[in-house]
């Protein structure tokens, strides 16, 4: 007998239930009701139209300028993107990644990684809800972004949802791609030009051609309005690229002036950034400024054929100037003056010539019509030295002076010539 009460127990209790059910289902029947899964299913937990994109083979490629609105659905969730900048492989521009509308619990974190998966860069807030805007220095190759929640210290510790944007800044100066010997931007002596060091690793270069081919010449350089973060740093190369001299300034923000003195009809400047002590270290802007200084009025006069011709000489004397922009000695290729004299019969000329600096040193050789070597004269620094020729051939002649020296602070000179009877 208990046994039967106990089914008849179970068998109300079943009935009780359904009339329940059927009155529930009369009750949505009759209202004006709507049931949203949302309401009911957390959304942080239903994943993005990206996904699967939990590994960077999977990665979501991105539309440059375009927001994209995503999930981090579970603590362990990954979104991979892949970034292909605009601009091209051989130059350097800044690329913004913008995140926004960050949901109040997500800590968003982003890793950068290059084109073959190797970790560059880490960024993340720490604090949630919080919006973020990174800026990365980068050559115009594919890179990858990961975004996840963590908790400021680890990753994988939060979630919620978020939007982004990647933009092209379009920062670089109007030269590059000039990041090459190949690629040197050709510029004009006298006019300032406005340059960007963009990343770290970024070179600029310059191509320069000498206004008076086959002569010594002086050139400046002035880097100024150098950016606050810059220390610019300088080379010069010669027509074979060949490194010639450097330059810098310690300290950022600095600016640079450099002369640079040279026969080479073509000439390459290149600019970057340092630290001082490593290149390739310092961003930021400059304006650079070349200047031809130039030499003195007669060049070439470097050699026998290309000599300065005294054909004569008033009966008050003769004085010329000149400059000896590079050091000449020793027939090391350097800044000589050559003069070719006319000695009339029966005449003398006596030559003194004298540095206009006190730490510039002179001397000359003396060589005869066939270019035969007669004698020399050599001074110490500052000081002025003296020769003399006369000629009793019976016949008109000439002779050749060849001055060289020692540079100090400058290598400009006088030369006085006077003419008198040979006895």
């Amino acid at each position: 007998m208990k046994t039967k009460k106990n089914t008849k127990k179970s068998k109300n209790v079943f009935s009780l239930l359904t009339i329940v059910f059927l009155a529930f289902l009369f009750i949505l029947g009759s209202c004006d009701f709507e049931l949203d899964l949302d309401d009911i299913i957390d959304p942080v937990i239903t994943a993005d139209k990206y996904e699967p994109n939990n590994k960077l083979t999977e990665a979501y490629a991105v539309t440059l300028g375009t927001k994209y609105n995503a999930k981090i659905s579970e603590t362990t969730d990954d979104d991979w993107f892949k970034i292909t900048p605009s601009h091209g492989s051989d130059t350097y521009d800044k690329v913004e990644i913008s995140v926004t509308d960050v949901s109040a619990d997500l800590k968003i974190r982003l890793e950068l990684y290059d084109i073959d998966g190797k970790s560059v860069a880490v960024h993340g807030t720490s604090t949630g809800g919080q919006n973020l805007t990174y800026t990365v220095a980068t050559p115009g190759i594919a890179f990858y972004i990961r975004f996840s929640g963590w908790d400021g210290f680890t990753d994988h510790r939060t979630t919620g949802s978020y939007s982004f944007t990647v933009s092209n800044l379009k920062v670089n100066d109007e030269f590059a791609p000039n990041h090459t010997f190949d690629k040197a931007k050709s510029l004009e002596f006298g006019k300032s030009y406005n340059g960007v060091i963009v990343s770290q690793y970024e070179n600029d270069f310059y191509k320069f051609k000498n206004p008076k081919p086959g002569t010594w010449n002086s050139y400046t350089f002035t880097l100024n309005k150098v950016s606050a973060d810059l220390k610019v740093r300088i080379y010069i190369y010669g027509a074979n690229r060949a490194k010639l001299v450097a330059g810098g300034v310690g300290t950022a923000g600095s600016d640079l002036s450099y002369t640079f003195i040279s026969k080479e009809d073509e000439f390459y400047l290149q600019v970057l950034g340092w630290d001082g002590f490593t290149d390739h270290r310092t961003t930021g802007n400059y304006t650079l400024t070349p200047v031809v200084n130039g030499n003195d009025d007669y060049e070439p006069d470097d050699t026998f054929e290309q000599a300065r011709e005294i054909t004569s000489i008033p009966s008050n004397g003769l004085t010329l100037t000149g400059k000896i922009l590079s050091n000449a000695a020793n027939d090391n290729g350097g800044d000589y003056e050559f003069f070719k004299v006319s000695l009339a019969n029966g005449k003398k000329i006596l030559w003194t010539v004298k540095p206009e600096a006190s730490d510039t040193q002179l001397h000359f050789q003396v060589y005869d019509p066939n270019k035969k070597y007669l004698g020399n004269a050599s001074g110490i620094k500052g000081q002025a030295i003296n020769g003399s020729m006369y000629n009793t051939s019976g016949s008109n002649s000439f002779f050749y002076i060849k001055l060289g020296g020692y540079v100090g602070d400058n290598g400009n000179y006088t030369i006085s010539f006077t003419e008198t009877n040979a006895n």
